[in-house]
């Protein structure tokens, strides 16, 4: 049975990392609703499997664009010419827009995690902001594109990890929520913000990982191989879906969605 929970939670924590609906949230009610009792499937050794698959998702997806915006990034460091492109401007705004999640995670991070991790947080956190999502989705001008995205936007949009943190929020959810607000078009804000978590996943994975070095060697290593790889097959999927997804039709599905989970959340453990 553990093996069949590996898979699930791997393909869990891929679709729901890059689906706007909480990573977080599905992960750490999944255990209690299907009594999940390995400690394996409970460890850093596995938590750090499933970053890992999610951060291999996000660089084999988007391998040509990020070696795009890294050979940007040195060549207009080294000419004023080339400081004008839009790839090195883009770099630099990732790296601005990825500032404030890391300076708050590394702070607060653990505290912000345990104080909400609380079912009916998490369910409050799925409704409210999915209807700040549809709100965006509905009165955003969408009319801006990446390409010629502005530092100010950036900010704001990498702000808005910050409430990541808090399991429920979901941070592709908070992130294209923002980009929607600063008027860009749906698959333009799903592609930045998914490129924008590039550095805080590979930032939890190496964190993760420090503690996993900790702890020693591991008892089942097809359990860890298990999550790792659904959560890449899985998240390469999910980024392909979403992208393919809203550039013909808006985010109400995962709206409903999340407002009938956290509906679903309250009920159960009211009960």
């Amino acid at each position: 049975m553990d093996y069949l929970h590996a898979i699930v939670m791997g393909i869990i924590q891929g679709l729901t990392e890059f689906l706007p609906v909480s990573s977080s949230a599905h992960l750490a009610l999944y255990p209690k609703i299907f009594g999940v009792n390995s400690e394996l499937l409970k460890s850093v050794a596995y938590d750090v499997a499933l970053h890992g698959g999610t951060l291999a998702a996000l660089l084999i997806f988007f391998r040509k664009k990020i070696i795009k915006l890294v050979f940007a990034f040195f060549q207009g460091i080294s000419s004023a010419k080339n400081r004008q492109e839009s790839d090195f401007k883009i770099s630099i705004y990732i790296i601005a827009g990825t500032i404030p999640a890391v300076v708050v995670g590394y702070l607060f991070g653990d505290i912000i995690e345990s104080t909400f991790r609380a079912p009916i947080y998490m369910a409050g956190m799925l409704i409210v902001f999915g209807l700040v999502l549809m709100l965006a989705d509905k009165f955003g001008k969408k009319q801006k594109d990446m390409q010629n995205i502005k530092l100010i936007d950036a900010l704001m949009i990498g702000t808005a990890q910050v409430f990541a943190l808090i399991p429920g929020i979901s941070r592709s959810g908070i992130t294209i929520t923002a980009g929607l607000f600063a008027g860009y078009k749906r698959q333009d804000a799903a592609e930045f913000s998914f490129l924008l978590s590039i550095p805080v996943v590979l930032g939890a994975f190496v964190m993760q990982a420090k503690k996993f070095m900790k702890e020693g060697p591991v008892d089942n290593m097809v359990l860890i191989i298990l999550g790792f790889a659904a959560a890449f097959i899985s998240g390469i999927l999910a980024i392909k879906f979403l992208l393919d997804f809203v550039s013909k039709k808006t985010f109400t599905p995962f709206v409903i969605y999340r407002l009938i989970l956290g509906g679903v959340i309250l009920v159960f453990f009211i009960r």
